[in-house]
Formats: C-alpha cells, structure tokens, sequence
C-alpha cells in the first residue's frame, strides 16, 4: 500500500463519518487486499478470513466506530482482524485460549510470490531456510515493517507491543537473518531477500 493509498484511507473514513457512505464502500475495497493477505498469513483459510473481513466492516459500519486518532485506522484494522482470526480459531478448535502464536505466521507464501526468478539462481532454498529460523512474532513484524511499510508505532499497535519493542524486535530479527546467511553470499542474499520483500511495493 502506497502512501498515497494510507492518505485516502483516511480520507475516505473522514467522509463516511461526514455521511458519505459510497466513500464507506470505496474503504471496504481499498483495504480489502491487504486485509486478507494479512488474514492468510496470520493463520486464516481465504473464505474464514473474507467471511471475517466482512463483519469487521459491518461493525464499522453499524457502530460508526470512534478512533482517537484516525491515522491509526489502518492499525487498527489489523489488529481488530488478528484479533477475529483468534476467536474463530478459538471457536473452531473448541478452546477457551490458545497458546501464543499457536497458529504459525506464514511469511513463506508472501515469499513465494515474489521468488519466481530466484527459484532460476537456485536461492529460494536457502531464503525459506533462514525464514524457518525466524519465530512467528520476526516473521510478523518483518511483514508489516517492509510489505506494509508500517511505522513502529502502527506495528506496537497490532503486535500490542510498545514502540521500543519493536525497534528492538526488528532489529534482533534482521541480526538473526545475517549470521544466518553464508559469509561470502551475506551482501548478495541479504539485497536478494530485502529485494523480495520489497518487489511487490514497486
């Protein structure tokens, strides 16, 4: 999501609170692909999470949700979808809790899209190897700081951690990525893998 997508998304719940309710519709589709990319890798099958995505803009639109602040309308609706996932997981699995991160961060398949031409330089391998190695809370914020562009304080938002945590989580991630990699393949790799994670914003 670009910038200027960020902006209009902003813009956009200012006009529905306004009375604007096509502009309501025009939010639904804007942040629709995001919404479900982030679902699936959080631990959702394609149909739960639209199913899911769905009530969350129902109940936006039924209660005409107040936001503090309305730039962090995105985060929230990460973390209001997280949070869904959760429950029907719950609810499927017949549970009253779950441990934390039970359901497995899946940064591979966003790896995937963007591997095609790295499957020919026979790298993708040992790009999935390194990813193996990150926990699921890494492979999170990786996703959100880098396919999303997200600020820290958008990320301490949905990861519900505070904003230092997540300076220091990225960090520890991307020092666990480097020693990782193959000393004499590290600045090769290390532009491959950033490139990955970038490509699909260009």
């Amino acid at each position: 999501m670009t910038l200027n997508d960020q902006t209009r998304i902003i813009d956009l719940w200012v006009q529905f609170w306004d009375g604007n309710e096509m502009a309501f519709s025009q939010l639904y589709c804007l942040c629709f692909d995001d919404l479900l990319a982030y679902g699936r890798r959080v631990g959702g099958d394609n149909e739960m999470v639209e199913d899911l995505i769905q009530d969350l803009f129902l109940k936006l639109y039924q209660k005409k949700i107040i936001l503090e602040d309305n730039t962090k309308l995105r985060s929230f609706l990460f973390r209001a979808l997280k949070n869904l996932i959760y429950n029907q997981l719950l609810r499927n699995a017949k549970l009253q809790s779950l441990p934390d991160y039970d359901f497995a961060f899946d940064l591979d398949y966003t790896i995937d899209e963007q591997l095609s031409w790295m499957h020919d330089l026979g790298l993708s391998d040992e790009v999935h190897h390194i990813l193996k190695g990150l926990t699921e809370h890494q492979k999170e914020i990786i996703y959100l700081r880098f396919i999303h562009e997200m600020s820290f304080e958008e990320i301490s938002e949905i990861m519900k951690i505070n904003t230092q945590s997540a300076r220091n989580l990225l960090f520890r991630s991307m020092e666990k990525i480097r020693k990782n990699l193959h000393q004499l393949l590290f600045h090769f790799l290390l532009m491959c893998f950033l490139y990955t994670l970038y490509s699909n914003l260009l």
